[in-house]
C-alpha cells in the first residue's frame, strides 16, 4: 500500500518545500469561483447582514474584485441597515463604544465595537441603525455613521441642541437628507451635507406628535415623505377615529404617560412597506390597518407569523419565529403601576390579555424604566425595554 502522505506534502511541488495546511486551505479558498462568492454575499444582504457581507470583502483580494464596494457607492440602499434596533440603558453593559445591536427580521444578536463614538455625541439612533453624531467640538456638526461599513456622512450644518429624534435617507434628487425632530421646541429640521444650517419648520402639536411617532416607529425609514401618510385622507381617517373611540385628538398621538383609564394612545409601526396603526388604552389594544381600495383603517384580524412590541416610546414588530418564546399574532405592551411596569400579552386572535410575569418587570429610575428582574433577561424583557425607554442626546 503507497504511504499515505499529509495534505501539505500533497500541495508541495517536486524540490520545493512543502505548502503548510493553513496556507494551501486558504489558497483553495481565494480560488472559489467569483459568482458563487458573489452569490454567498448577496445572500448576506438579503438579511441586511452587512457587518458579514464586510467580513467576507475582507478575506483576499479575489473576494473583494468579486463583490461590490459599498464605499464606491454610499446611496446603494443594499449596504444601510435597515432591519436593526440598538439596545441600551440597562439590558446590556456596555462600554463608550460597544452597542448590541439585533437584526429584527432574522433574531440575531450582535455585540460590535465602534471606537469612533468616543470621538462624537450620539444624538440619535434611526429606526434601522444609522448613527446620528455632532463633533465634540463647537459648533457641533452633525455627522451619519454607518455602523457596518463604517462610511461617515459630513455635514456642515451644526446639529440643534434639542435634536432627539431623527431619520436619514436618500429621496430623489437629494442625497444624504437628515431629518432632525426635537421634542422640546415642535419643530423638526432638515438639512443635507452642504446646508450650512439646519431648516427648521414649526409644527401643530399634533402633526409633530405624529410625525415622531412615525419616525420611531420606521415608517419613514426608507426615505418616505411626510405627505405619504399625513395627508389629508388619512387625517380625516383619524379624526374619525378618535370620535369613535371619544378621546381628545390632539392628545391621541401624545407620548405623554396615561393619567386617566379614558386615555388612549396611538401608535404607527412599518409593517410590510405599510402603515400599521396601533391603539393602547388602560386594559385596552386594538390594531389597524389601511385597507388598500379605499384607504380607510380597518381592525385587523390577524398579523400572521408576526408581534409587536408597545412601550411608552416605541413600537416594533418581529418575526416570533426568530426570538425564542415570542408567540406569533400577538401584541406584548408594558403596563405602568405608579414606578413599575410589568409585560403584559395581548392575544389578537381571541382578544385576550395575560401578564407574562407574576412579578413586575420594570421600576422607574431617573426618569427610565430600568429591568427590575434577575439576569440574564428573557428576549421578551430585553424588546420591551427598548420600546419602553428612549435615549436622549448626548450633545443637550
Amino acid at each position: 500500500m503507497a504511504q499515505e502522505l499529509e495534505p501539505a506534502a500533497m500541495a508541495a511541488a517536486p524540490g520545493e518545500a512543502p505548502v503548510p495546511a493553513a496556507e494551501a486551505t486558504a489558497a483553495g479558498w481565494s480560488s472559489l469561483p467569483s459568482d458563487l462568492v458573489r452569490r454567498i454575499a448577496d445572500c448576506f444582504l438579503d438579511t441586511n447582514d452587512v457587518d458579514w457581507y464586510m467580513d467576507l470583502r475582507a478575506v483576499c483580494h479575489s473576494w473583494r474584485s468579486a463583490t461590490d464596494d459599498p464605499r464606491k457607492n454610499p446611496i446603494d440602499g443594499r449596504f444601510h441597515p435597515r432591519e436593526w434596533i440598538v439596545l441600551d440603558g440597562d439590558v446590556v453593559s456596555q462600554s463608550d463604544d460597544m452597542r448590541i445591536f439585533v437584526n429584527i427580521g432574522t433574531g440575531r444578536f450582535l455585540r460590535k465595537k465602534l471606537p469612533l463614538l468616543r470621538r462624537y455625541y450620539v444624538v440619535a439612533i434611526t429606526f434601522g441603525g444609522f448613527f446620528v453624531l455632532a463633533d465634540r467640538s463647537r459648533p457641533h456638526a452633525a455627522r451619519v455613521l454607518n455602523p457596518f461599513t463604517g462610511e461617515l456622512v459630513r455635514f456642515a450644518a451644526p446639529v440643534p441642541r434639542d435634536a432627539g429624534v431623527a431619520v436619514f435617507f436618500f429621496s430623489g434628487g437629494i442625497p444624504h437628507n437628515l431629518t432632525l425632530l426635537c421634542d422640546s421646541s415642535r419643530k423638526y429640521y432638515t438639512a443635507v451635507p452642504d446646508s450650512k444650517r439646519f431648516d427648521a419648520q414649526s409644527l401643530d402639536e399634533f402633526i409633530y406628535n405624529y410625525m415622531r411617532k412615525a419616525v420611531v416607529g420606521g415608517v419613514y425609514a426608507n426615505g418616505g415623505g411626510w405627505a405619504s401618510v399625513a395627508c389629508s385622507t388619512m387625517l380625516d381617517n383619524l379624526c374619525e377615529l378618535t370620535e369613535m373611540l371619544q378621546v381628545e385628538f390632539v392628545k391621541f398621538f401624545s407620548g405623554d404617560p396615561f393619567r386617566h383609564t379614558s386615555d388612549v394612545r396611538c401608535f404607527l409601526v412599518d409593517f410590510g412597506g405599510q402603515a400599521m396603526f396601533l391603539t393602547k388604552a388602560p386594559g385596552r389594544v386594538g390594531v389597524l390597518g389601511i385597507e388598500p381600495e379605499n384607504q380607510k383603517l380597518v381592525p385587523m384580524e390577524t398579523i400572521g407569523k408576526y408581534a409587536i412590541f408597545i412601550g411608552h416610546h416605541r413600537c416594533l414588530v418581529v418575526d416570533a419565529g426568530k426570538f425564542p418564546s415570542v408567540e406569533a399574532n400577538c401584541v406584548y405592551y408594558t403596563l405602568q403601576i405608579g414606578r413599575f411596569a410589568g409585560i403584559v400579552k395581548h392575544n389578537i386572535s381571541d382578544g385576550t390579555d395575560e401578564r407574562v410575569s407574576d412579578s413586575l418587570d420594570f421600576v422607574e429610575q431617573n426618569k427610565e424604566f430600568v429591568l427590575d428582574t434577575a439576569r440574564p433577561f428573557t428576549i421578551i424583557q430585553v424588546l420591551c425595554s427598548y420600546t419602553i425607554n428612549l435615549k436622549g442626546s448626548e450633545l443637550a
